[in-house]
């Protein structure tokens, strides 16, 4: 980046004329997107879902709006007014403007049409009879049966009736259609309706008009026209009559009203977010020209990423655009990030070396994650990736290449105007107190994860008023019959053959409303019969007619004369009986198909639909849709809530795709940008235990996840990926370089997150419901990826690299931290088990000295088997001078690490350790070393000795540290009296062990196994009459730690090479990024630890060592040779800061730009 950089600030004009460039061909290019408002494009392309999702917006989103019209009491006065505004408003209606776009009105029932239609059934009675019909009839046509039709007949003939009804009772004297007319009273839907003067009334007293409109209900501009016309003639009614009201209700009107509550909200949430999120700008970068380039980076990145999208996909959801325009609140991080580095580091140069890594780092992270969603199978899921992944792409491209040139510059660095630094400047990360109180509360919460849930009902995501939920459920109610309504649509390519097909369904709904499964179907019936269903049936009319029509002709022409009828008064039933009938094509049927039938037919040009209304209970509902959906692939059965439950469990399914893919991309992205799995954990770790969270108050606060908020928590979790790699980069930076530049960071990441936070989080001050779930989403996601961000990475980053305030001279890898973690388990279940085998010989059992013998020769095999098999650990044990352990003895031992009791147990079985007050009392091995006999010195040696001699006369050695503490490097401390004066009192051979190794695999200071080797080196034993040094215990004490000190540098110089401190040295290179790890690692093999090079520098004095590079030789050559002053030279200042701020360079090691 620095030589694109370079290359652009040699050429400012030209860097000019390619913004414009682009700037242009993205206006140009985004202008030509085309949009699309369809929710389902959130389903997967299956045809199942594209099948559903057509028969759901053309079926029940089509555009039913109902008008209410209330009357002050229920007298027949007053509806007879409710009739007359009804129908002015009816009038009004079909000349409003907009009129063209109603198709029909139903608010009257005409008589006359309904005759009309009956009389169609009974003149042509043959199409519409069933089998269920022909049983009837059958017996039915005996002459007593007859006689008493006819009878009835002329009852109704001579009655106030018989003028309305004479046409169908002289064409059906019989009743053969009487099945077929109560199927067509069937159709109409509900029972909760009434009529009067023919017009239709609700069950409460309210006059009804429905209106079924032309346009479709995505089309918002043009239904707020509608309304607002519809608006308009109904309070022209209610001033032409003034005893009534009137109000109206549809999925439309809710549409609007959501739409209007949205604005409302978001300009007052909006309004209220700018100014504060504005507020927060000037207080932090008092620079217009700065804030300014915070909106270009963001804006140029929109564009860009609408451009883009219409190169690649040509058209866009606008409800995934819609959600997608979050990601502001991401890419708004990149231009924060940046210029806040510039206010620290005014070089731009400097500020793009130091800041492109975690930017760059953080960019691919979150748009590998983004670009997961590409792979769905859905369009909005795809366009919704597509948008988030170039909107980064195009803010990281316009931060890197023209934000540096568009800086101010500075000489100085820029006052400090952080409003957020009294929060950021705290050591959050190593508060104990704090730690401990998120790592409970993240156990807590994990508990209350569970209680989150998905929000199913999509009203209570809707904005509704009071009014709007009244009408809601009232109609529901009377269109159902208080049950609930499952929807099963029959689809064709044609009108015949999708009545044909819905035919064939018949059977399995027979089947179902027989079971009890459902209690009612409405539907055509098979009113309108497809052609083979009209041969069917005009078969059975032959067939039946063929053997009956003779005989009941003579019937009843006797009958009719004996009771008074005319010769020829049934002419049309004969007729109808003796005729051929053929099969007529579906225009033959239009009185049924535009009157009754238009509810339950549904005719485009490329396929038809026919729609039964199954009634059941709601909680036979699921059962019953996926059975009918099983059994037919040309059927489909939803309801009000299949779309919904569809929708949630794609949304389930591909949003759990989403997380685990997400996850997986980021976590092996990191694991490659950062180069060690201990970092990719720590910039990961956070994330997880943010979703815990997320979950956990949600959980706890009954908040639940619903189609909008579900998508801005995932974006949430982008975000806190942005903000835990930073931190994460930032504390690499400060280990590696030691220079303070993670306060930088955190103020970005606040002001980022501050900016999020009031942004959407101010929707919790909304009244509508899916953006006050917004807002709470935001407050909760914010706070806990916040939390995350700041508090984990620090900690654990410092756990692996600092302890007690200090840098580890070796950081702790996940290695060597299960290695540790393995070895102190193995140390606690051991001691555990010894303790217990020690309490049953000596507490249960008498102590004897058998047994004592028995449970050292326990200890000895069990230090041996663990020092032999110690994980990455070499321990090798010299014992030139052929020492038996066979005669007590006083083994006197240099002191350097807890593993120093296991290389001496390792050693004899018959020996005893002097042990201090703090051994004696460990919970986890104080009871063992009591059975063993170790004897604590706490109360002084002159008091022991009495003990020590029956020790001695048992034949057990007695071991003592002469240091008195384990050594904090490794060096020989002062030695201690008290092992001379034993040996003196007790007239004991002393027996030197020198100790190498186990300070550098287990370190006083750390707790960390690290990879090493161990020496054990046992010397000559020293008889009370060797006076080499000295006589007396306290010229023996001087004399012996001079020996020893030779003996253990001697050992030093023989075992500690290049190779011995490779690993070290290895390791002081982690953690400061994979580049420099990989090149200390392959120059350490290369020049194969340096060895050759390091063998010819002389052991003392001083040396200069040239071009040292991240200076690996000059550290391995200053531990090798302890007593060579070394100074390294590295012009390259990065390089040469890496190498002086390694932790286990010595004193002896000094670096310089220039000899």
């Amino acid at each position: 980046m620095l030589s694109i950089y370079d290359f652009f600030a040699r050429h400012r004009a030209l860097l000019f004329v390619l913004l414009l460039f682009l700037t242009a061909f993205c206006l140009f290019s985004a202008y030509r997107l085309g949009f699309k408002e369809d929710i389902a494009r959130f389903l997967p392309n299956d045809s199942e879902n594209a099948r559903i999702n057509n028969a759901y917006r053309d079926v029940i989103l089509s555009n039913h709006i109902t008008v209410y019209c209330s009357a002050t009491d229920t007298t027949d006065e007053a509806r007879a007014e409710q009739v007359e505004a009804i129908d002015a408003l009816a009038e009004r209606l079909r000349t409003m403007p907009d009129a063209d776009r109603i198709q029909r009105l139903r608010y009257r029932i005409d008589p006359a049409e309904m005759m009309e239609v009956a009389e169609f059934v009974t003149d042509n009675m043959p199409y519409f009879l069933t089998d269920e019909d022909y049983q009837r009839i059958d017996s039915t046509l005996n002459r007593t049966a007859i006689a008493r039709r006819l009878e009835a007949d002329r009852d109704i003939l001579t009655s106030s009736v018989g003028m309305i009804l004479r046409p169908q009772l002289l064409a059906d004297p019989l009743r053969l259609t009487e099945g077929a007319v109560d199927r067509l009273r069937n159709m109409q839907a509900g029972g909760r309706f009434s009529l009067f003067q023919d017009h239709i009334f609700a069950d409460d007293g309210r006059a009804l008009l429905m209106i079924e409109c032309s346009i479709p209900a995505s089309e918002t501009s043009a239904n707020e026209r509608f309304i607002k016309n519809l608006k308009t003639c109904m309070a022209e009614t209610e001033r032409e009559f003034k005893g009534v009201s009137f109000h109206s209700f549809g999925a439309v009107e809710i549409s609007l009203s959501n739409a209007n509550r949205i604005r409302q909200d978001a300009l007052l949430t909006g309004i209220l977010s700018a100014v504060i999120i504005l507020a927060l700008l000037i207080y932090s970068f008092r620079s217009a020209r700065e804030i300014g380039l915070v909106f270009a980076a963001v804006l140029f990145g929109g564009l860009f990423a609408l451009a883009a999208l219409h190169l690649i996909r040509g058209e866009a959801s606008t409800i995934a655009v819609g959600i997608s325009s979050i990601i502001f609140g991401i890419a708004i991080n990149y231009p924060l990030h940046f210029i806040g580095h510039h206010h620290h580091t005014p070089d731009p140069r400097a500020v793009i070396k130091d800041i492109v890594r975690p930017l760059t780092v953080g960019n691919v992270t979150t748009v590998s994650a983004f670009m997961s969603l590409v792979f769905i199978n859905s369009d909005a899921m795809r366009d919704l990736g597509w948008f988030a992944s170039l909107l980064l792409v195009g803010t990281i491209l316009f931060v890197l290449l023209f934000l540096p040139h568009l800086l101010p510059h500075r000489a100085v660095p820029r006052p400090d105007y952080s409003p957020f630094r009294w929060f950021t400047s705290r050591p959050w990360g190593s508060n104990r107190v704090v730690i401990g109180a998120v790592v409970f509360l993240t156990i807590l919460l994990s508990f209350f994860s569970d209680g989150s849930s998905f929000e199913a009902d999509m009203a209570r995501i809707n904005y509704m008023t009071d009014a709007h939920r009244k009408d809601f459920a009232h109609l529901r109610a009377m269109l159902s019959e208080n049950q609930h309504i499952l929807y099963y649509v029959t689809e064709g390519a044609t009108p015949d053959s999708a009545l044909e097909a819905n035919e064939q369904s018949l059977a399995a709904l027979a089947d179902l409303k027989k079971r009890g499964d459902i209690s009612r179907v409405g539907g055509i019936d098979g009113l309108i019969p497809s052609r083979a269903r009209q041969a069917e049936r005009l078969g059975r009319w032959e067939a039946f007619w063929k053997t009956r029509r003779d005989s009941v002709l003579h019937i009843l022409n006797e009958e009719a004369s004996r009771l008074g009828f005319r010769a020829d008064a049934f002419g049309a039933f004969n007729a109808s009986v003796s005729r051929s009938w053929s099969i007529e094509g579906l225009e033959f049927f239009n009185p049924l198909r535009q009157t009754v039938g238009g509810s339950y037919v549904f005719e485009q040009p490329e396929k038809t639909m026919i729609v039964n209304l199954l009634y059941l209970d709601a909680d036979r509902a699921p059962a019953v849709e996926k059975a009918l959906n099983d059994r037919n692939t040309a059927s489909i059965a939803f309801d009000a809530e299949s779309m919904t439950r569809r929708m949630i469990a794609s949304l389930s399914d591909n949003f759990n795709y989403v997380l685990y893919v997400c996850g997986f991309i980021v976590f092996i992205f990191l694991l490659f940008s950062l180069g060690r799995l201990e970092l990719s954990l720590i910039a990961f770790l956070p994330l997880a235990l943010s979703w815990v969270w997320i979950l956990g108050l949600m959980g706890i606060f009954d908040m639940k996840f619903n189609i909008v908020n579900i998508i801005l928590a995932t974006f949430i979790f982008g975000q806190g990926d942005d903000y835990t790699i930073f931190m994460t980069e930032g504390l690499i930076y400060e280990y590696t370089y030691r220079r303070r530049t993670l306060a930088s960071y955190k103020d970005s990441i606040a002001l980022s997150a501050a900016i999020m936070f009031v942004g959407m989080g101010a929707m919790i001050f909304a009244r509508h419901p899916a953006l006050r779930s917004l807002g709470e989403v935001t407050v909760v996601g914010m706070f806990s990826v916040v939390v995350m961000a700041y508090i984990f990475p620090p900690f654990l980053f410092g756990f692996l690299t600092s302890t007690r305030g200090k840098a580890r001279r070796m950081p702790v890898t996940l290695r060597n931290l299960l290695i540790s973690i393995y070895a102190f388990t193995y140390f606690l279940v051991l001691s555990f088990g010894l303790t217990v085998v020690g309490w049953v010989m000596f507490t249960l059992g008498k102590k004897t000295s058998r047994k004592k013998a028995a449970y050292h020769r326990m200890l000895y095999s069990v230090a041996r088997f663990t020092m032999q098999h110690f994980p990455q650990v070499r321990t090798t044990v010299e014992n030139s001078c052929g020492e038996d352990f066979r005669r007590p003895s006083i083994i006197l031992c240099n002191h350097q690490s807890h593993l120093d009791l296991m290389c001496l147990l390792m050693l004899t079985p018959k020996l005893i350790i002097l042990t201090n007050d703090w051994v004696w009392h460990s919970p986890f091995y104080g009871q063992l070393i009591r059975y063993a006999d170790f004897y604590p010195i706490t109360e002084g040696l002159d008091r022991t000795l009495e003990h020590l001699r029956e020790v001695k006369r048992q034949g057990y050695s007695i071991a003592i540290f002469p240091e008195g503490t384990r050594s904090p490097d490794c060096s020989l401390l002062r030695f201690r009296r008290g092992a001379f004066f034993l040996a003196e009192q007790l007239n004991m051979d002393l027996l030197p062990v020198v100790l190498h190794g186990t300070g550098h695999v287990l370190p006083k200071q750390d707790f960390m196994l690290r990879r090493g080797n161990i020496h054990v080196r046992v010397l000559p034993r020293i008889t009370p009459a060797d006076t080499r040094f000295g006589t007396d215990h306290i010229a023996r004490a001087r004399q012996l730690r001079q020996f020893y000190r030779a003996e253990y540098e001697a050992l030093c110089r023989r075992v500690e090479t290049p190779a011995y401190f490779s690993d070290l040295v290895l390791h002081n290179y982690i953690y400061k990024g994979p580049s420099v790890e990989r090149a200390v690692r392959h120059t350490l093999r290369q020049h194969d630890n340096y060895t050759a090079e390091i063998s010819a520098l002389p052991d003392s004095g001083e040396v200069t060592l040239r071009n040292t590079g991240y200076g690996e030789q000059a550290l391995l050559a200053a531990l090798v040779k302890p007593h060579l002053q070394i100074t390294a030279v590295e012009p390259d200042d990065d390089r040469r800061a890496i190498a002086e701020h390694c932790a286990a360079r010595p004193a002896n090691l000094q670096y310089v730009s220039e000899a």
